[in-house]
């Protein structure tokens, strides 16, 4: 938040310094940067071979300890209890997914979607028809007035006018304003560590952190949404692939939700269209409409460029060149508007046409009225004034395209430098104006992002290792740590002194060798039950269309299911739509006999256990929602995760399967201490006898302002010695 000085004070400045008192003048700093994914082991490991020399020093100085994730280690759920300092049955984050128990459906749980009316709903046209008139009346009778025309004149021809043209409005407004419009809803409960410090006069400043949007207000500071946050199209991200490949056929079956279009030619002249958001404000009985802006490609004789003709801008572009931000406005009528931007890259113009565009987030400059991605609103024009343009999209590197094929793994590091290199920008601007703040929390996702993709050419077991590209990349992941430890050092460098610094992350990471399919296994143990037709692959686009899930499921005869990234729900009478199981003793034999049973299931390729082990919820949390939170969190030994046809409810054709796919590395369902962050400290912290918890930053940050710690919290100040 920016604080206004007048010209007096200024001038004033050196004599009011220098009768303040030393406590007034330096007051605390904490600097908290999050890198997600950051591995204890790997981080470790290349500490004492040098290769991350800050970090060493930091440990040196101060703290390096393995800092304990959530049950499950998944990046919304952990960074909710960063936040909160609460476990995640008490903030209510405990997956990227949830279901709706009415028809066993996922949805995200992210963000979820309410709906409002729109001004005054079904009232707005005679209102907007009413008021209108009533001004227009108003105006013609003070003209008429004014040319001393007879009063019952004036009025008379004011009511004709305004009734004339309030009915006008009243019909304009009923065909162009909608009845209702979609609201977006933060499910995380608890009070976050910055709503606590704002509270005390603290100011904060927190900046892309996961599971903040829509963003909310707190005294003192200023806050940045991050993961969550959706793209112009309402969804994690969507990507777009224009090509004049014939047939092309993105990789993984187009599970990933993007966007393939399909040229009619490679050469010269080529009309297209971009497919923007859908239409969530008009209902249309025919199914989702979705708005669209026609593009003009135009391709050199010589091939060596393409001219890009979109809403009035023309971008020329060179095989290998992206484009700086383009503008898409997209109309749902002559009154409503959507404002989103993007960035192209051309892959190549010969053999064939290949165009990537990034996915279409909002423009930060030209937000709409009823959507914020900052607290207050008027943050984000500090951001754009000072930064420019930035990402506003949650999940801000695309991981899609090149798991999907369309683009490889430079284009996809190109993007992964790109948006690191402005949030670095963005944080020693922000390390400029440390006057302006007390406590600044700064998020960076690409960490996790590049393990995610790049895993498989660093370890050679995966079944998608490939020698050739890993003698090419296969340092990556070793690059982004050592690019984590190049912004410790220049924090370090640029923080006022006597910051604490503090570097945290939400988990580490493991090799996805193998895919445990647990509806599968439900299945051939006979707790699921299928009708016998095959049910189609589940994908992303049916998540966000609300497509049919558990087509094939009889639910009659089905015990339990797997649903989401790290959860087994028991079909349970009075709360599934269809439950068989009874409460009670029938309900914890189930539960005992689908841990043992689980537990004890071995792999007879690899002769391995694939589940380390099952937790209760009971064992999980000590307090939760019973509606909500799974009935059993299965977690993952090493090299293994969760299928991805799992996740959303699919059922694939083996149990375990190899994970011939470019996601390569995980967290999600793997045993929680096999993925242990990070966790740095200028200060010395207690580390011992009980290992960090990622929920103890919120009383060790807090403590440290000499503000009570609430009694209630899951986390431990580790500024002070532990009972």
């Amino acid at each position: 938040m920016r604080r206004s000085t007048s010209l007096a004070l200024l001038l004033a400045a050196p004599l009011a310094f220098a009768t303040l008192p030393a406590a007034a003048k330096e007051a605390p700093k904490t600097v908290i940067l999050g890198f997600d994914g950051a591995d204890a082991k790997l981080t470790e490991r290349w500490m004492n071979e040098g290769k991350l020399p800050n970090l060493a020093k930091l440990r040196a100085e101060g703290t390096f300890s393995p800092l304990r994730s959530t049950i499950p280690s998944q990046t919304p759920v952990s960074w909710s209890t960063f936040a909160t300092g609460l476990d995640p049955g008490r903030h209510g984050i405990f997956d990227f997914l949830t279901r709706d128990v009415s028809n066993y459906k996922p949805k995200l749980l992210l963000v979820l979607e309410d709906e409002r009316p729109f001004l005054w709903g079904k009232r707005t046209p005679p209102v907007v028809g009413l008021a209108l008139g009533l001004v227009l009346f108003l105006i013609l009778f003070g003209v008429l007035k004014l040319f001393r025309v007879r009063p019952r004149w004036a009025v008379a021809a004011g009511v004709v006018v305004g009734a004339a043209l309030g009915v006008g409005a009243g019909v304009a407004a009923a065909k162009w304003l909608p009845e209702n419009r979609p609201v977006a809803r933060n499910p995380r409960q608890g009070q976050t560590f910055w709503e606590l410090l704002g509270q005390h006069g603290e100011r904060v400043r927190v900046m892309r952190l996961p599971q903040n949007f829509p963003p909310k207000e707190f005294e003192h500071g200023d806050l940045w949404s991050g993961l969550g946050t959706p793209d112009l199209s309402f969804r994690i991200g969507k990507p777009f692939y224009f090509t004049s490949e014939l047939f092309f056929q993105p990789r993984s079956g187009n599970d990933i939700s993007a966007e393939v279009v399909e040229l009619v030619d490679n050469k010269g002249r080529i009309e297209t269209e971009i497919k923007g958001p859908p239409d969530k404000f008009f209902p249309h009985p025919e199914g989702t409409k979705y708005l669209t802006l026609p593009m003009v490609l135009d391709v050199a004789p010589d091939h060596s460029k393409v001219d890009i003709d979109v809403a009035g801008q023309k971008v020329s572009l060179k095989p290998g060149e992206w484009s700086d931000w383009v503008r898409f406005p997209f109309s749902f009528n002559p009154i409503l508007k959507l404002h989103g931007m993007g960035r192209f890259r051309v892959l190549s113009l010969e053999p064939e046409v290949r165009i990537y565009l990034s996915p279409i987030q909002f423009d930060p400059t030209d937000l709409p009225p009823l959507l914020d991605i900052t607290a207050p609103r008027k943050y984000v024009h500090h951001l754009t004034d000072d930064f420019g343009r930035f990402k506003t999209i949650g999940w801000a590197v695309d991981t899609w395209s090149l798991k999907g094929g369309t683009i490889d793994e430079k284009v996809f590091l190109e993007d992964v430098d790109f948006t690191r290199g402005k949030e670095e920008q963005i944080l020693y601007g922000m390390l400029k104006e440390a006057p302006d703040w007390d406590v600044l929390v700064q998020y960076f996702e690409y960490t996790d992002r590049v393990q995610h993709m790049m895993w498989r050419l660093f370890d050679p077991q995966h079944p998608m290792y490939d020698p050739a590209l890993a003698a090419k990349y296969g340092d990556s992941i070793l690059h982004a740590y050592q690019q984590m430890d190049n912004i410790v050092g220049e924090t370090m460098k640029r923080m006022p002194a006597g910051t604490h610094l503090m570097v945290v992350s939400d988990h580490g990471f493991k090799s996805f060798r193998w895919s445990m399919n647990y509806n599968t296994w439900l299945v051939k143990n006979g707790f699921m039950h299928l009708n016998g037709q095959t049910a189609d692959p589940q994908s992303l686009e049916n998540l966000f269309d609300q497509g049919d899930f558990f087509t094939n499921v009889d639910w009659s005869q089905t015990k339990a299911y797997q649903l989401g990234l790290g959860g087994i729900y028991i079909n349970l009478e009075g709360r599934e739509a269809k439950g068989i199981v009874k409460p009670g003793a029938e309900y914890d034999a189930l539960q005992q006999e689908l841990k043992a049973k689980l537990e004890a299931f071995v792999d007879t390729k690899t002769g391995l256990h694939p589940v380390a082990h099952v937790f209760t919820r009971d064992e999980a949390h000590r307090v939760y929602d019973p509606a909500l939170i799974p009935d059993l969190i299965p977690s993952n030994s090493e090299g293994y995760r969760v299928g991805w046809q799992d996740t959303l409810g699919g059922i694939a054709k083996e149990i375990v399967e190899d994970n011939n796919d470019y996601w390569s590395a995980d967290h999600c369902s793997v045993y929680p201490p096999l993925v242990d962050g990070i966790l740095f400290s200028n200060r010395k912290l207690v580390t011992a006898p009980r290992q960090p918890y990622i929920a103890d930053v919120f009383p060790t940050v807090v403590a440290s302002y000499g503000i009570p710690v609430p009694p209630d919290l899951d986390g431990k100040n580790l500024l002070a010695t532990h009972p």
